[in-house]
């Protein structure tokens, strides 16, 4: 169907906060807007700050930001959403992808009206919503009710956020879609891994999110068990400094704290198992990558996207969310057998062409060549006026 939709270019614009940090959500946006782009459609971005990307951008992409430097989402919201829809009148793009869902707050009132469908793009799942108040105003919690109703598509990431949406949001009136984020390099024929390497690594940003104070305290029961085995976290953040406190408080020795590294290639590489110890998830691409080096891995079962990804016992092992005790054994169990690790590494290696570029970017043309299409849009209502 994809090759009938799209004989006519797109023309696109990709709007999110920015590019000048480092995360899942921006990495997947350059992913897709880079491999439409090379399938000939025309891609712009859009950011509220930044005028510079942190990843690589397709020759063909232009990007814009509103304003240079980050300010406050309330202070600048009103400026900010004049500045899109000024943006969007002049452009007149097919479609406006929405990335990262609490964007469609400006996203929405920005389109209302000029005809241009908009996408709402959730990279973390319906429950995320970052400590923040619970209440009918928080701004995530804010954000989908709207994108469910005004929207022309949310895209979220597996079938199970699919399903929170459904249950949270009983009159969801947009297209829900599921297209998960694609392996951003392409599988190796031969699966890579060797079961002699002793290192359990894992990697993000150091966020109260991504549970490393939680891996610390498994790792703690295992140290003084494994001495040829090092726990390496690959990344940096807000919690670098209270991470690095309890490691040396707990008097652990191998634990490499190593930053941002530019090859994260020659981590997967040196790895003998991969460690996700989050609190939360979208679709890591960490696992994603992971896999096709051929890596086991141990993940918490949290919400919403390891499950996706991991089978039990058939390409990894997965344990209850926080049980940092059910952790600690699952990597014991697999730091104690070579013989195990290499078979879940045959079938982990196996299982990531699942998430091969080509094919996740032909879903998302055959999605963005419908709402093209004229699918009917819902009538823009309470959402913030801007000047037209």
């Amino acid at each position: 169907m994809s090759d009938m939709l799209h004989k006519t270019p797109l023309r696109l614009t990709f709007f999110l906060y920015t590019l000048e940090t480092v995360g899942g959500a921006e990495r997947a946006t350059t992913l897709v807007a880079n491999g439409l782009a090379a399938r000939g459609h025309e891609v712009n971005i859009v950011t509220t700050w930044g005028r510079d990307s942190r990843f690589p951008l397709h020759p063909e992409i232009r990007l814009h930001a509103l304003k240079e430097t980050v300010g406050s989402f309330k202070c600048d919201y009103v400026r900010d959403v004049r500045k899109l829809r000024a943006y969007l009148r002049e452009h007149q793009p097919d479609l406006l992808i929405a990335s990262e869902v609490s964007s469609t707050l400006l996203a929405l009132p920005a389109a209302a009206g000029l005809g241009i469908p908009c996408v709402g793009w959730e990279h973390f799942n319906f429950n995320t919503t970052f400590n923040r108040p619970r209440g009918p105003l928080n701004r995530w919690r804010l954000a989908r009710r709207l994108a469910a109703r005004f929207a022309q598509a949310v895209v979220v990431l597996t079938r199970r956020d699919a399903e929170l949406w459904r249950a949270g949001l009983p009159d969801l009136r947009a297209r829900l879609e599921v297209i998960p984020n694609p392996l951003p390099f392409p599988l190796a024929a031969v699966n890579p891994y060797r079961p002699d390497r002793n290192i359990v690594l894992a990697a993000g940003r150091l966020t109260e999110q991504k549970g490393f104070d939680l891996l610390l305290d498994a790792w703690a029961q295992l140290e003084a068990d494994f001495p040829n085995w090092t726990l390496r976290i690959v990344g940096d953040g807000e919690e670098a400094t209270n991470l690095r406190a309890q490691a040396l408080h707990a008097g652990l020795e191998r634990v490499a704290f190593v930053g941002k590294v530019q090859d994260m290639h020659a981590e997967y590489s040196a790895a003998g198992l991969y460690c996700l110890s989050s609190r939360y998830e979208g679709l890591p691409l960490v696992l994603l990558e992971s896999q096709a080096f051929g890596l086991p891995v141990v993940a918490f079962d949290c919400q919403t996207g390891p499950q996706e990804i991991i089978e039990h016992d058939v390409n990894g092992l997965l344990v209850p969310p926080g049980d940092t005790d059910a952790l600690a054994g699952a990597l014991r169990q697999l730091m104690s057998d070579s013989v195990r690790r290499t078979s879940l590494s045959e079938r982990s290696h196996a299982l990531a062409s699942r998430f091969g570029v080509e094919e996740i970017l032909t879903r998302w043309e055959d999605l963005l060549g419908q709402l093209r299409r004229g699918v009917s849009r819902p009538r823009m209502a309470l959402v913030p006026r801007a000047n037209s």
